[in-house]
């Protein structure tokens, strides 16, 4: 795609969403890019951080926390919404893994799995009104009206097993396995829900029913993978303050707290204070407060692999990053 291409499907796009988000009373939320505890988006150490005057800082993976915390201080906000950049620092090099690109996220009060997972089907299809002459792609979309497949990850093992995969219960879903889901469900957006708790974020809600898996989805794209991650939120604070605390993203977290500490020559307390108050603040809010939120975050570069039909997602951002290149155009 040339210049010219990409930064029209990127503008229709991004307009369409936050278009959606408008109709559908959404607030933007103006989030820091630059947090002093960020929330790592994912198990492995994700996160780039850096010297802010003295203090340890984080460039944010998610605006997540803060939509939370509005929810909690005032009534009178039901949906929010927040857009910028997440920065990953991510190993990967290949058509779906960037190491900066845009995420918007949405948080809403009082939602159930299945409508959390309507929300987000009938924001694509919105966005698809706007930037899709693709017949096939168009119907795809559509599905005849019906919604896209739901199926639970046990299922997804299951069916990957059948096909002769080793993968087991507890392994995370790669991109082989990903679109073996999706060609299986007739290579369409496919929702996978109810992954283990090992796997996602802290805040997200433990199934009272298997309390080895959350109450989450991802929806997955041909050919780009997983594009929305959804929850319902953890509304006890003891579940939330020990998922927290005892997870492998705080644990991230110390790792970086030591490497900072012995570096400047401070105590490691004290380098930790920052953090540690970020995350009470947080969960202070939720002591008194039953709270039962949800949401989302899309990552906007796979939609618009997506919806390009483009074979790697730096086919379609202007200038795309990761670990071997960063700061240069894609195309003249």
């Amino acid at each position: 795609m040339s210049v010219v291409e990409r930064l029209g499907l990127h503008n229709k796009v991004v307009n369409a969403i936050r278009g959606f988000l408008s109709e559908n009373k959404y607030i933007e939320v103006p989030v820091p890019e630059l947090t002093p505890a960020t929330g790592s988006c994912e198990v492995v150490d994700s996160m780039f951080s850096l010297d802010y005057f003295g203090a340890l800082a984080f460039p944010r993976q998610t605006g997540q926390l803060y939509l939370e915390e509005l929810l909690a201080m005032h009534d009178e906000f039901d949906g929010l919404y927040c857009e910028g950049e997440s920065f990953r620092r991510e190993q990967k090099v290949d058509d779906r893994h960037l190491t900066e690109f845009k995420l918007i996220e949405v948080e809403k009060r009082n939602m159930t799995l299945s409508e959390l997972c309507d929300l987000q089907e009938n924001l694509l299809r919105y966005v698809m009104m706007y930037s899709v002459s693709d017949e096939e792609l168009a119907n795809a979309i559509l599905n005849k009206g019906q919604a896209h497949p739901r199926i639970t990850y046990r299922e997804a093992i299951k069916i990957l097993r059948d096909k002769g995969s080793k993968i087991k219960f507890g392994d995370d879903l790669g991109n082989d396995e990903e679109t073996a889901l999706v060609l299986h469900c007739g290579n369409i957006p496919i929702h996978i829900t109810h992954f283990p708790e090992s796997l996602k974020f802290f805040n997200m809600k433990i199934d009272r029913h298997d309390p080895e898996v959350v109450v989450c989805s991802d929806y997955i794209m041909p050919n780009s993978g997983e594009t929305f991650g959804s929850s319902l939120r953890e509304p006890d604070v003891d579940i939330l303050g020990k998922r927290l605390y005892e997870g492998t993203m705080y644990e991230h977290l110390m790792s970086r707290v030591d490497a900072f500490a012995d570096l400047h020559n401070i105590k490691q307390e004290e380098c930790a204070s920052s953090i540690n108050r970020a995350f009470e603040r947080y969960l202070d809010l939720f002591r008194n407060k039953n709270i039962e939120r949800a949401g989302f975050g899309l990552g906007v570069a796979r939609l618009l692999q997506y919806l390009a039909k483009a074979k790697s997602v730096k086919d379609v951002v202007l200038f795309p990053m990761d670990r071997t290149r960063y700061g240069h155009i894609a195309v003249q």
